[in-house]
């Protein structure tokens, strides 16, 4: 009876730990990054006033999509448009805002190919210097 109580009281010992160890693991998969907005009007790619600003993912992002109201934003590091693009871990990079869609109160979207990673609204994002 001894022996089974030892048992029973060292598996409860380490539920803990168990827990531990899967919310590490779990956070660990989580790509966390620094996302920001700023004030640069430019032309190219698109006419424009705002950016978008992502920095230092901690793992790679394959397929980072940028959305606006679900419209996607062109990344600023080309003259042609394109709106999805590889991050490696610790990168970064810009998309624009074209002043055609910009509005009060909207949404952005950061994806990995269809899998969300961030909703915040645009005048919450840190005003950042170009």
């Amino acid at each position: 009876m001894v022996d089974v109580l030892t048992i029973v009281v060292s598996i409860i010992g380490f539920i803990p730990l168990y827990i531990d160890l899967i919310l590490r693991l779990l956070k660990e998969r989580k790509i966390e990054f620094i996302v920001e907005r700023f004030y640069e009007p430019t032309k190219k790619p698109v006419d424009s006033n705002w950016g978008i600003r992502i920095l230092h993912p901690n793992r790679p992002i394959e397929k980072c999509i940028v959305l606006y109201n679900n419209i996607p934003l062109p990344w600023w590091d080309d003259d042609e448009l394109y709106y999805e693009r590889r991050f490696v871990a610790m990168g970064g990079g810009n998309v624009r805002v074209p002043k055609a869609i910009q509005k009060e109160g909207v949404k952005i979207r950061i994806q990995n190919g269809k899998k969300t990673l961030k909703k915040v609204k645009f005048e919450d994002l840190h005003n950042a210097k170009p």
